[in-house]
């Protein structure tokens, strides 16, 4: 009796190892995709034909199982691609334009995987990482008249949305900093525009009230205010066929003759504090960096050192942090530099600015990276002089410090504060309707200090992104 069993037992083993390989294949074929599998479009599919897909279909959450942020970016499937000309015209510009995108992937290496967590943190498209492609080919330091950075905001849109802006820092070359209030502004629009994200970027492009201006036109006429039925002429939204071409072109690469070079789905850089009126070269080397690279992930920094006044923070590679750390301390031993800007006036040379501040005109020079000793009225000039030496004890820590004796001395009163609750407790919990413009204020800081929404107390004081507010200006944080 023993024979059949042994037959039996023969065929389940059988069995059962054929079930696992079809399993192992099963598993093969959802495992990450390889550079080559990006840049390969499916065979029985028409790249161009993406938007025919139904869009509850497409709009399956993201899996995390790719290794290449790109192709992240090539699955999210949340915009539809309509078959326009003006998309056609732009992708068939962008064809076989190798060198360009070869370019466009080594620029946004460092910062591609925090601007697709972002919005991926936040729900939005994650197509909308491919804007800085158009708007700058993912330079952090380009500049125009009046945009500037990756996402090319102009200083108002900045300021109000948190960035800070001066002579010594650009909040908008701050990759990670102007990500930030970009996707702010961006779910702005998105909220503002009948929750449409062609509109936002078009309103981005052209301007908040031309789109507001063609939805309310269509809305009065019992049209639909979805982009493609808004008629706006492609010249007045430059960006966004771009836009849409890029999708299309990322989607299916290998068909317009493109390989988008691989950038992995990992974090890159973090965020740490900076250390005021310190040489950026110092930190460089302090992180083990060479000071070309360190002005690579901090493109913001306008001076060869940080601000002495005011609160900065510094990106550095995730590897390289502990080094800094380590080395952070021998920085406030070094020589520190108070920075401020002087504007030039008629009748001044570098040698009366340098002899007016006490300092030669080759540190006048260095300062302001000037090659030549020509100057020009209006403009602007960055002085830096030694700082006084009687602390050398990073920011970071005293900050820490000082907020263990406030915990302390809080603790040791709080049953007598439960007793007894102060006055000015009881003030505070009457909202103020109005707020009061101060220096140095924007709409983002006025709305977080209260705590209303951005988009809200845009809404309430009828502003938009290019609005400039004013010290004295009232403004209503209730509506």
């Amino acid at each position: 009796m023993r024979t059949p069993f042994r037959q039996t037992h023969s065929f389940t083993v059988l069995m059962l190892t054929m079930l696992m390989a079809l399993l192992t294949g099963c598993a093969a074929t959802l495992a990450s995709p390889s550079a080559t599998e990006f840049n390969t479009p499916p065979d029985n599919v028409q790249p161009e034909l993406s938007n025919a897909i139904p869009h509850e279909a497409k709009a399956a959450p993201v899996v995390e199982q790719y290794s290449n942020v790109w192709a992240k970016i090539q699955h999210a499937n949340t915009i539809d691609v309509h078959d326009d000309a003006e998309v056609r015209k732009q992708r068939n510009f962008f064809d076989n334009k190798q060198r360009f995108m070869n370019q466009v992937g080594e620029r946004a290496e460092p910062f591609l995987y925090y601007i697709v967590s972002q919005l991926e943190a936040r729900n939005m498209p994650l197509e909308l990482a491919l804007l800085p492609i158009v708007e700058s080919g993912y330079n952090p330091l380009a500049q125009a008249n009046g945009p500037a950075g990756l996402w090319q905001m102009i200083p108002a849109t900045g300021r109000n949305f948190g960035l800070t802006i001066n002579s010594a820092y650009d909040g908008r070359k701050d990759a990670l900093a102007s990500t930030d209030a970009v996707l702010d502004y961006l779910q702005h629009l998105y909220d503002t525009l009948d929750n449409d994200w062609i509109n936002a970027v078009a309103a981005y492009n052209t301007g908040e009230l031309v789109i507001k201006a063609a939805i309310d036109k269509n809305k009065a006429k019992g049209k639909p205010t979805d982009f493609w039925s808004l008629g706006i002429p492609a010249k007045r939204v430059q960006t966004v066929p771009k836009w849409l071409a890029f999708i299309q072109i990322i989607r299916a690469p290998n068909h317009y003759g493109l390989k988008i070079p691989a950038i992995d789905n990992r974090p890159v850089l973090d965020r740490i504090p900076a250390p005021n009126g310190v040489d950026i070269g110092q930190i460089a080397d302090a992180a083990g960096l060479s000071k070309a690279k360190f002005k690579t992930y901090n493109p913001g920094f306008r001076q060869g050192v940080i601000p002495s006044k005011g609160k900065y923070q510094i990106a550095l590679p995730l590897e390289n942090i502990g080094l800094y750390q380590e080395n952070q301390d021998k920085l406030y031993a070094q020589k520190r530099y108070d920075s401020q800007s002087y504007t030039v006036k008629s009748g001044d040379s570098l040698g009366s600015i340098a002899a007016k501040f006490d300092m030669s005109v080759k540190a006048l020079k260095q300062a302001n990276n000037l090659t030549s000793d020509r100057l020009k009225i209006g403009q602007e000039l960055t002085l830096l002089t030694p700082m006084a030496t009687n602390d050398n004890q990073p920011e970071a820590v005293k900050v820490s410090s000082n907020k263990a004796k406030v915990d302390t001395k809080v603790s040791s009163k709080s049953s007598t504060k439960a007793k007894t609750p102060s006055k000015p407790a009881d003030k505070t919990a009457a909202k103020a309707t109005t707020y009061k413009v101060k220096s140095g204020d924007s709409l983002d800081k006025i709305a977080r200090k209260n705590k209303v929404k951005l988009a809200d107390l845009m809404k309430w004081n009828q502003l938009n992104a290019k609005s400039i507010i004013k010290p004295g200006q009232e403004l209503k944080v209730t509506e």
